[in-house]
């Protein structure tokens, strides 16, 4: 498998909430960052990803451009869902949100990824404002918190 299916498939495990099948594709020190408050592993990762799978059950992250380059892969991501459940993120600060029924559409984040051999070891989200958790957040009209 060629990186850029290894993110695709990644990507559309995640979506179709086949949770073992995308730990899978992650290096046991893989590291997710840019679009969380701190950078998380794999299982933490996950772990929000479920989360909003639970609440948003037609989660997509509109995936586009996806190429390898530089030795890894860059794609674009578009989040998308509609809170139709309680949204419970495993984020320490962050209560759980009583479905708002409220449909979320992030800007276009751009992203990179690295690996090592077929596993990812990194997802990083460059920053977009009014992107990440942080974005959906918003959308949904949750207070922030800051400290």
């Amino acid at each position: 498998m060629t990186m850029t299916e290894t993110v695709r498939a990644l990507l559309s495990a995640i979506e179709a909430q086949r949770w073992d099948e995308a730990r899978g594709y992650l290096a046991d020190d893989f590291t997710f960052s840019g679009a969380t408050p701190q950078p998380v592993g794999a299982d933490a990762w996950l772990a929000v990803h479920k989360a909003f799978a639970a609440a948003m059950p037609d989660f997509s992250f509109n995936a586009s451009d996806i190429r390898e380059e530089q030795g890894g892969v860059r794609l674009r991501v578009r989040p998308s869902g509609t809170q139709t459940r309680e949204l419970a993120l495993p984020i320490p600060g962050i209560p759980a949100i009583a479905p708002t029924g409220k449909r979320v559409q992030l800007m276009a984040e751009d992203c990179t990824c690295a690996f090592r051999g077929d596993k990812l070891v990194s997802y990083h989200v460059h920053e977009t404002p009014g992107g990440g958790v942080k974005g959906i957040l918003a959308q949904l009209g949750v207070a922030i918190p800051t400290a």
